[in-house]
């Protein structure tokens, strides 16, 4: 495929900034396209054969012609630009490499939309395996801190501030429960959505009665792609729900990010983030720990809202049998979602793999609100004698005594003669204890464990 572009058909910087996943890039670029799309007319030229539509020679022809390497595709992209779709300057190029019979058989009641939908079917099916990888290593990263961190005790956090305690294993159990109900949903996804498209001028298949079915079922086989019920060139729910699946990839991403951004924070110092190339400033030595690639990933997955939304609204917009603007739009838009979407992946990824955790920061934190986060633990302890209203109301009071001396809530609680008739002074301590008002945290982290377990074991079966 003779291009002068060396920068893998794709040149919108997200490269080059980091905010774009190399590999997705490659499977979504212009070059790829192409070269999908002389895929399938490859693979409609085959299943022709077969049905004795064309002859062996004519298919073994087509199959010779459609060579990628015999394309010059920056010329294609200039012609491209001004024809209605891409296939049509693709098959300029193509019809002089045939012999004459082979020419008039070349694309045979197939539609320009039948080229360009499933082409891009087959990138995103390469697009999906970079996705799917990816949340897989972030999952089984997630899953060994869980493990190991069941203990390490930690500010819960609502509303900004200092809930109840709870650990880093719970935070990494939640970030692993998440993550594996992306991979989930992404693979509930594909039969769903990689379906080839093949309908001819106007979704009849007019070229070959009674026979159509058949033949897209023999495409979708020939290609690996999952046979749709009916041709859908105008009905792009298919494509919606590809932006179902990268948003809600963008949503765990982007809270995932957030959370280590907020947790490497000077003032709270629960999780450390290393770069891995470099400081973490031009200007400061000191700022080595910045969350570099959690704040990549935030920014790559914020990039992708403005793409994701277009496919949204573009959907909607198919006139008839074929759009004049609202398909076009997705040749665009729908490359580059993917590839901010994989971008963001990758760069959580990098930051969950170099991610370290410092337990006794979180235990300081706890002490330095004065142990009020086991209010909780403390009034459900004095409930049993003095009904929860009225022990509520006596942690209240306790907890603004412990404000108003600055003094921790337990010493506070051990020192009070109301405690002291329910509790001994031991015994409020022990309540106070941080890691004694853990509730469900371990079984919880099983729980996200085991389901990831089953889930990769699962696709092993499968596989």
């Amino acid at each position: 495929m003779r291009v002068t572009d060396p920068g893998r058909g794709w040149s919108d910087g997200l490269l080059e900034a980091g905010l774009g996943s190399e590999r997705a890039a490659t499977a979504m670029s212009w070059t790829t396209r192409i070269a999908r799309m002389l895929d399938v007319e490859v693979a409609l030229a085959r299943v022709q054969q077969r049905r004795g539509l064309i002859t062996a020679d004519q298919a073994e022809a087509i199959a010779d012609g459609c060579d990628p390497d015999r394309v010059d595709l920056t010329g294609l992209a200039a012609e491209a630009a001004t024809s209605a779709s891409p296939v049509i300057a693709l098959l300029a190029q193509v019809r002089p490499l045939l012999s004459e019979d082979a020419r008039a058989v070349l694309h045979l009641g197939a539609t320009s939309q039948d080229i360009v939908d499933s082409a891009t079917m087959l990138q995103l099916r390469d697009a999906f395996d970079v996705l799917e990888g990816d949340l897989l290593e972030i999952a089984a990263r997630c899953a060994v801190l869980a493990d190991e961190h069941r203990g390490t005790v930690m500010p819960g956090r609502t509303l900004k501030q200092q809930a109840v305690p709870i650990t880093f294993g719970l935070v990494a159990a939640r970030w692993l429960a998440a993550i594996d109900r992306r991979v989930s949903h992404l693979r509930l996804s594909r039969p769903r959505v990689l379906v080839v498209q093949f309908g001819g001028a106007a979704g009849t298949l007019g070229s070959f009665p009674g026979q159509g079915p058949e033949l897209v079922a023999d495409l979708a086989a020939e290609l690996g792609l999952d046979s749709p019920e009916l041709p859908w060139h105008a009905e792009r729910d298919r494509i919606v729900e590809v932006v179902g699946v990268l948003a809600g990839i963008n949503t765990v991403v982007s809270k995932q990010a957030r959370d280590i951004v907020d947790l490497s924070a000077t003032e709270v110092g629960e999780v450390i983030t290393v770069p891995r190339n470099g400081p973490g400033s031009s200007a400061m030595p000191h700022k080595g720990r910045n969350p570099v690639d959690a704040m990549a990933a935030r920014a790559a997955a914020r990039l992708s809202a403005g793409e994701l939304s277009v496919l949204m609204s573009a959907a909607g917009e198919h006139e008839h049998e074929r759009a004049a603007g609202a398909w076009q739009a997705e040749w665009v838009a729908l490359p580059s979602a993917v590839v901010r979407v994989a971008g963001a992946v990758e760069r959580l990824s990098a930051a969950i793999e170099v991610l370290q955790v410092d337990g006794e920061r979180g235990r300081r934190n706890l002490t330095a609100n004065l142990g009020l986060t086991s209010s909780e633990h403390l009034a459900g302890a004095l409930a049993g004698e003095l009904g929860r209203p009225a022990a509520q109301a006596l942690v209240g009071e306790l907890a603004a005594r412990a404000l108003q001396e600055h003094r921790a809530l337990g010493d506070v609680a051990a020192a009070d003669e109301k405690v002291l008739a329910l509790l001994s002074a031991g015994q409020v301590r022990e309540v106070c204890d941080p890691g004694a008002t853990l509730g469900n945290v371990d079984a919880f982290i099983d729980r996200a464990i085991h389901a990831h377990r089953t889930l990769v074991s699962d696709n092993e079966v499968d596989a």
